[in-house]
């Protein structure tokens, strides 16, 4: 009897080794990269688009073979848009020594409460949505597939000046990219021979009236507006407005490229234009095969966000593939070897700093919808 339990022991032993060893495989055989951004919250249908676009990437990494044979396990978490939760977060995937690259985040404030973590923890971290000008210098872990602020609020400003407006009013969030895009556009509209006569801020996530700002922007009489807000927001902005009888025209970022801007705004955001590093008539084969993709699995067509989130997968993939890095600091290296590649928001390369310079396209709303801008 003492001999057969003595036998089970050994076969339970033997059975648990095994299964370890399996564990142990099945890791092995994956790659596992962190993806965060707000699925609840103020901006969630910006986070949930996002992180539609970064299952569509590891969905289309995985159907060729995955990553050197690899299979890419994305490894989910909703950072509210609260900077709190952005370094909760950063702390939770640095300590999962299984994750060797993280993508994300939306807002420019969560990636800035982050990234102190990254760096120390010694972990790339490509943001998705973040444009703030003070991401430039946040780390040596710190990348990003967003355009920056300096880059679009720059490109805007001409545009505006180029239009003949010179006079120009700047409405903005009094948030890390807000204060970004009135920053860049402050000077630009200087630099290029405009005049700021007012500025306005709001508070994101709160305002819901802004006749007082659309009162004090009127008075100021300003041949056109700058805004440095998200689509959501910039709706209620346009639409207000006109109602007030203000019918100067409406220049943003691309934040004002959604879908939400079009439905929210009706026929009060006819003519607001905006720039956009994505737009569904490229004809690239790129751009083709994700948009295609990303209907398929949805139903919808993705924005300028569920864009720049596959990219931030995609680029991971792309960088692995080419150095076989298997560890962190392989897969910084990785990243900055790279050189130029081509995503769904078109062909580009990291700085030094980890930014993007990109191609801006012009985009206006036509007939309830956003077309490529024609003067």
């Amino acid at each position: 009897m003492c001999k057969m339990k003595y036998g089970r022991l050994i076969l339970a032993i033997l059975v648990f080794v095994m299964a370890g060893s399996a564990v142990s495989m099945e890791a092995a055989d994956t790659i596992k990269i962190g993806w965060y951004g707000p699925v609840s919250g103020a901006a969630a249908q910006d986070g949930q688009e996002g992180r539609n676009g970064a299952e569509v990437a590891a969905e289309i990494i995985n159907a060729s073979g995955g990553i050197n044979g690899k299979k890419l396990e994305l490894v989910f978490a909703d950072d509210k848009s609260d900077p709190k939760e952005g370094a909760n977060i950063a702390t939770m995937f640095v300590s999962d020594k299984d994750i060797i690259g993280v993508a994300g985040p939306f807002n420019s404030s969560v990636i800035l409460a982050a990234a102190p973590i990254y760096n120390r923890g010694k972990l790339a971290n490509v943001g998705w949505g973040v444009t703030s000008p003070v991401i430039t210098t946040a780390g040596e872990y710190i990348y990003r597939v967003a355009a920056t602020d300096a880059l679009e609020g720059d490109f805007m400003s001409k545009w505006i000046l180029d239009e003949g407006f010179k006079k120009v009013a700047i409405i903005y969030e009094n948030t890390d990219y807000g204060v970004g895009v009135r920053d860049v556009a402050r000077e630009a509209i200087k630099k290029y021979g405009g005049e700021v006569v007012t500025e306005a801020a709001y508070v994101q996530g709160q305002t819901k009236d802004f006749g007082s700002i659309i009162a004090s922007v009127k008075q100021a009489a300003p041949d056109a507006v700058m805004c440095g807000s998200i689509y959501n927001e910039a709706a209620l902005v346009i639409a207000q407005a006109r109602d007030l009888g203000f019918e100067a025209p409406f220049f943003g970022t691309d934040g004002f490229f959604s879908a939400g801007l079009l439905e929210l705004g009706g026929a009060a955001v006819e003519g607001a234009r905006c720039c956009s590093v994505f737009y569904h008539e490229v004809s690239s084969p790129k751009v083709k095969e994700f948009i295609a993709a990303y209907e398929k699995k949805t139903g919808k067509t993705p924005g300028t966000w569920a864009a720049l989130s596959y990219d931030s997968v995609m680029v991971f993939a792309e960088a692995i593939k080419k150095s076989g890095a298997t560890t962190r600091e392989e897969v910084k290296k990785g990243l900055d070897d790279l050189g130029s590649w081509e995503g769904a928001t078109g062909v580009q390369e990291f700085d030094e700093n980890g930014d993007v310079n990109k191609q801006l396209v012009k985009l206006i709303v036509k007939d309830g919808k956003f077309a490529i801008y024609q003067k």
